[in-house]
């Protein structure tokens, strides 16, 4: 009890079909006391699935174990409708002579058994006596997979799927798991020599790559998230070699059940601690000994959807010296005259990956791109600033296309380097320019300039709008009698445009995050809009205002908030900015004084409401994210022809 108090967990016993907790959640067991040794027995009994729905098994390294890791996932099951979430507790480094605290169950779970086990199977194999319901979903608690990603586990393997044009039988359902860097992981596992560990599929590309495999069959699994029906769930191999035993226990499960491991796509489900390290032994060696004379022909076709095929296999060189060494599937275009048009396309940005970075003005600037650049054919991943460096999939990109913005990136060591300059102009240096291939800046005069001094060709291009979003329309009453709007965050500084119209007095309302004790009461309306509802904000505020950095105002860099505003149809209201006044035809007007602000923001609007839309309609044409990628893609044509 001492330890689940510790975790604060309360409530009534969960219920479960499998044997009774005791009235301390406790599993029953004969002589369970605290200081319990590492059990290494593999419990072989099988389960009796009696029932619909799903059960979900939570295996958890002890340490994870020891600080509550594991309840952020029971709760997850739970609210995904789970009838009944399994702890399975195990330490693939524990010793002969180790002890542990007994495992107990919480109020909404119970445990396989007291012990823990010594390796991931063992885990599992206690835990199977206990499983009821048609599917099984193993989830370890160092990877993170929501409510919908288990709903959707479950749904895979209780139809079939269409895979390659055949009607193949899912018996386990597969995620694709990415690293925090927002790399794969892995997309399942790849058999790729006879009796040597498998290899993961996709590791080390974009995440994007996998989206392509959903459905798509693949040998087994190798992380330790999947679903499985449960009639057809093998009995797993005893090694602590946890990747091992998770293929054999999924492709065993998948003969079982007659049919197949297939991939199912969920976004970001990650990896949050490390299971890269392959361990050796015996039982590891005698697990891979089954598939002597089996082949692997599905990460051909799954690869095949990529327009991709399997090079051969290397061994990763990273591990401690016991390290059983993983080979890595280093895939390989495959050529076709198509590839001189169908570019592949990195575009590299300063945010991070993962939700760190979803609110960056890089992150909505860089999928806007990409998405213009597939529009015209092109095949285009985005990286983070995690992933500017990926040693296992980088072959396969011909542009790396960098958005200036905080971070100078390392050049590509093979492909067409293009660097456009979106901000901070003053941190790019002429060592850096002279690193690539083709440079373009969003500010006219910095690029002038710069090349006038370099010597190095650098041609303006604006910054852009999506119209598909951007667009003008009706007021949203979701921003009802909306006056003067700004959306930006601060950091604890005074922005000049802001400060100016609460000095002159207008009707302001501002988002963003740092403003809370900047302004006046009941200025600050929320720390974040997000970026799909931005454009009804600008539809229906009857003044948007906008404001630059004292390097990109001198320079030219016209800020993207004014296109995507003005492309809306709202009127803007600006700091100076070379050029901008005639850029916009009338909807951006720039102030300079506390007095011509005010002005200008009393009088408002003098066209109509069509003459508004019409001006809308043609910025958003004029300055859409198409129009640069065309711009892009045939300098990058031209560049790669002169070669």
């Amino acid at each position: 009890m001492a330890f689940r108090r510790l975790l604060g967990r309360t409530g009534t016993t969960a219920t479960t079909d499998g044997p009774e907790p005791t009235t301390d959640g406790q599993q029953p067991t004969v002589g369970a006391e605290p200081g319990l040794p590492v059990d290494t027995s593999l419990v072989t009994e099988a389960p009796q699935p009696t029932a619909d729905g799903f059960d979900v098994l939570v295996t958890v390294a002890e340490t994870a174990y020891r600080t509550g890791a594991h309840l952020t996932v029971v709760d997850a099951a739970r609210t995904a409708g789970a009838r009944t979430v399994v702890v399975s507790a195990y330490d693939v480094h524990a010793g002969p002579t180790s002890t542990y605290p007994p495992v107990v169950g919480g109020d909404d779970h119970v445990v396989a058994r007291p012990t823990v086990a010594a390796t991931w199977g063992g885990a599992v194999a206690a835990a199977r006596p206990l499983l009821r319901s048609g599917v099984v979903v193993f989830q370890d608690a160092g990877i993170l997979l929501s409510e919908d990603g288990i709903l959707r586990l479950v749904a895979a393997v209780t139809r079939s799927v269409d895979a390659d044009q055949d009607r193949q039988e899912a018996v386990v359902a597969l995620p694709v798991v990415r690293s925090t860097d927002d790399l794969v992981a892995s997309a399942g596992a790849v058999l790729v020599r006879r009796t040597a560990p498998v290899a993961s599929l996709l590791r080390g590309h974009p995440h994007e790559d996998a989206e392509a495999l959903a459905g798509a069959r693949v040998f087994a699994g190798d992380e330790p998230c999947f679903a499985v029906r449960t009639d057809a769930l093998a009995v797993p191999v005893v090694t602590v070699d946890t990747r091992t035993a998770v293929a054999r226990l999924t492709r065993d499960s998948a003969d079982a059940g007659g049919g197949d491991c297939v991939v199912v796509p969920l976004g970001r489900v990650y990896r949050t601690s490390v299971l890269r390290e392959r361990r050796y032994d015996t039982d590891a060696a005698d697990a891979l000994a089954v598939w002597g004379d089996r082949s692997d022909d599905a990460a051909v076709v799954a690869l095949a959807r990529l327009g991709l095929a399997p090079g051969v296999p290397t061994a990763d060189p990273v591990g401690a010296p016991v390290a059983l060494r993983e080979p890595v599937v280093r895939a390989e275009r495959v050529s076709t005259l198509e590839r001189a048009e169908r570019l592949r396309w990195s575009i590299r940005i300063a945010a991070h990956p993962g939700p760190r970075g979803d609110d960056w003005g890089d992150t909505f600037f860089a999928r806007d791109l990409a998405t213009a650049l597939r529009g015209l054919g092109q095949d285009v991943v985005v990286d983070h600033r995690e992933s500017h460096v990926r040693p296992f999939s980088e072959h396969l990109d011909d542009v790396a296309l960098t958005l200036r913005g905080l971070d100078d990136t390392p050049v590509h060591p093979t492909a067409t380097n293009v660097l456009w300059v979106i901000s901070h102009p003053d941190l790019v240096t002429p060592a850096e320019l002279a690193r690539y291939d083709l440079r373009f800046a969003a500010g006219p005069v910095w690029a002038a300039r710069v090349a006038a001094e370099t010597g190095l060709p650098v041609e303006p291009l604006l910054q852009a709008t999506d119209p598909a979003r951007f667009h003008p329309g009706a007021a949203d009453p979701a921003f009802p009698d909306l006056d003067t709007a700004f959306v930006g965050k601060t950091r604890r500084v005074f922005r000049p445009v802001v400060r100016d119209a609460v000095e002159a007095g207008v009707d302001l309302s501002v988002w963003g995050e740092g403003w809370e004790t900047l302004l006046p009461d009941g200025v600050h309306r929320g720390v974040f809009v997000p970026n799909d509802q931005l454009p009804a904000l600008y539809r229906s505020a009857r003044v948007v205002l906008n404001d630059h950095w004292d390097d990109m105002a001198r320079d030219g860099f016209v800020s993207n908030r004014l296109f995507d505003a003005a492309a809306s149809g709202a009127l803007v209201v600006t700091d100076p900015v070379a050029g901008v006044d005639e850029l916009f035809h009338g909807a951006v007007r720039t102030y300079d004084s506390v007095a011509t602000l005010g002005a200008l923001v009393r009088a408002g609007e003098s066209a109509t409401q069509q003459e508004r839309t019409a001006r809308g309609t043609r910025i958003g044409t004029e300055h859409a994210f198409a129009r640069r990628a065309e711009v892009l893609l045939d300098a990058v044509r031209q560049e790669r022809a002169a070669r």
